[in-house]
């Protein structure tokens, strides 16, 4: 005789910040917070993100695309999982600006909110070109994580890349990912130096977890305020 099955019914809702669209999702489970305490113990950005991309994908009730999600869903919904499977607090060590004592600083998580700024997603370079942006997917980041080889501007310049959804002109409109990667290298490389400003501006406007914390350093009383952005500054 086969053994029960538990936990099939529980079941939550939340909703994804970029398109308010409303999913159920379940908590995770004994085995999927294993490969999570394996992933966090080996502080490997590309372990870590695969490990909450597995989980979410693995919590979802819903028929979704993780992988073409961008980042900033995919961390708030792993948020949404975790909160609704261990606690809805999340504990931190945070060292103090003035004697660099750690400080265990305890957080609700339902504090932790997605910024999201007004940002247009369309620059216009010239008179004649246009691009439209995107924000990077899952997909994305872990195929920049995967150039092991390659340096940090390197990998930075791709982040750039794939925020570019389209190039646009007043007679056609090319959409980026039916393109070759060596071409739109050399297109990026035609930029000048103000015109690659605006899409610098755009990806550091992306939306992501974040939260200011400010707290009394138990040790010599400092008052500190820290901002904390990212899964890998919740936990």
């Amino acid at each position: 005789m086969a053994l029960p099955k538990l936990n099939e019914s529980i079941k939550y809702t939340t909703k994804i910040p970029s398109t308010g669209k409303e999913v159920k999702f379940r908590p995770f489970l004994i085995k999927e917070e294993k490969i999570l305490l394996i992933a966090m113990e080996s502080q490997d950005q590309k372990i870590i993100i695969n490990a909450i991309g597995d989980t979410v994908n693995s919590c979802m009730i819903e028929d979704i695309d993780i992988f073409e999600m961008p980042i900033f869903d995919l961390e708030y919904l792993f948020l949404q999982i975790r909160s609704k499977s261990v606690g809805e607090t999340s504990s931190v060590n945070i060292g103090c600006k003035s004697c660099n004592h750690k400080n265990e600083v305890i957080i609700p998580i339902d504090d932790i909110k997605v910024t999201n700024p007004k940002t247009d997603k369309n620059i216009k370079l010239n008179d004649e070109i246009t691009l439209s942006m995107q924000y990077p997917s899952l997909n994305d980041i872990l195929k920049t994580n995967a150039l092991d080889n390659n340096t940090e501007i390197e990998r930075n310049m791709e982040t750039f890349y794939a925020c570019l959804e389209a190039v646009e002109t007043e007679e056609e409109r090319f959409m980026v990912k039916d393109e070759p990667h060596e071409e739109i290298v050399n297109f990026v490389e035609s930029l000048t130096s103000s015109q690659f400003e605006k899409i610098k501006k755009f990806v550091d406007s992306i939306p992501s977890l974040r939260h200011t914390l400010k707290f009394n350093c138990e040790s010599c009383d400092t008052e500190n305020t820290r901002i904390l952005q990212g899964t890998n500054d919740f936990f």
